[in-house]
């Protein structure tokens, strides 16, 4: 598979009045096109951080981000960020409204969405007479509207519920699967993470530079509460656990 994004030697610095943070040092590494990644790391390394950069809220002080892809990014944030004075097709259709792209083919390309991802009945309605679950799902269709090729996604289910936090992950995953999306996924949910990913980075205490990066080899047919209980999980956890125990060990 060919990449579409490309991380070469990228660092950030914070400036302020009084002084300058490196936040990010020297960060290398490539996403495949149609690849689910999840980066981790400790409170405070720069995840999302990595997530601004490749959207382009922010620059890199130094070296260069290659994304290949003509419809760059979509960002799916914690929070649902939906407009209660707006109904639900009105929420999914505002980002098409502020592009200025709301064209027939959109609006279809949206109803279609709606169809195969069961909000169709639900459009008509407002985001307070949604489930958590279920307003997660809407914000994930008005990103898929401006049909991006990479989905950032930032913590997107440290709202909500456990169980429905389960739940929520299984479709956010089908769904992206489905569509045939690229995702980078932000998390402190290691066992989320994995059982999410294709890879995992994994983030050192700033500055984040790359400390380890892990293949998940798990069955890619099955949800990721399916791959909860593979056998194999388990030593994923153990990885990645000793990896970010061993980095707040050494900086205590």
């Amino acid at each position: 598979m060919e990449n579409i994004l490309k991380f070469d030697n990228v660092s950030l610095i914070y400036h302020s009045l009084n002084s300058e943070t490196l936040a990010i040092k020297s960060l290398n590494f490539e996403i495949k096109k149609g690849e689910f990644v999840a980066i981790v790391g400790p409170s405070g390394c720069g995840k999302t951080t990595i997530l601004s950069l490749i959207s382009g809220i922010l620059k890199p002080s130094s070296g260069k981000i290659t994304i290949n892809s003509d419809n760059k990014c979509g960002y799916m944030f914690q929070k649902d960020h939906l407009f209660n004075w707006r109904t639900i097709f009105k929420n999914i259709t505002l980002g098409l409204e502020l592009q200025k792209k709301r064209t027939d083919e959109n609006i279809a390309y949206i109803k279609d969405l709606s169809n195969k991802y069961g909000i169709a009945d639900f459009l008509n309605r407002y985001p307070n007479q949604l489930s958590g679950g279920m307003k997660q799902r809407v914000a994930l269709i008005r990103t898929l509207a401006l049909k991006p090729d990479i989905l950032l996604l930032d913590e997107p289910f440290s709202a909500l519920d456990f169980q429905t936090r389960l739940d929520v992950c299984d479709d956010v995953w089908k769904i992206i699967k489905s569509e045939q999306k690229t995702a980078i996924l932000v998390t402190h949910d290691i066992h989320e993470a994995i059982s999410m990913a294709d890879r995992i980075i994994i983030l050192s205490k700033r500055p984040a530079v790359v400390k380890k990066i892990v293949e998940i080899d798990l069955d890619k047919n099955l949800t990721p509460f399916q791959r909860r209980e593979q056998e194999n999980f388990l030593k994923y956890f153990d990885i990645i656990w000793k990896e970010l125990a061993y980095d707040e060990e050494k900086h205590s």
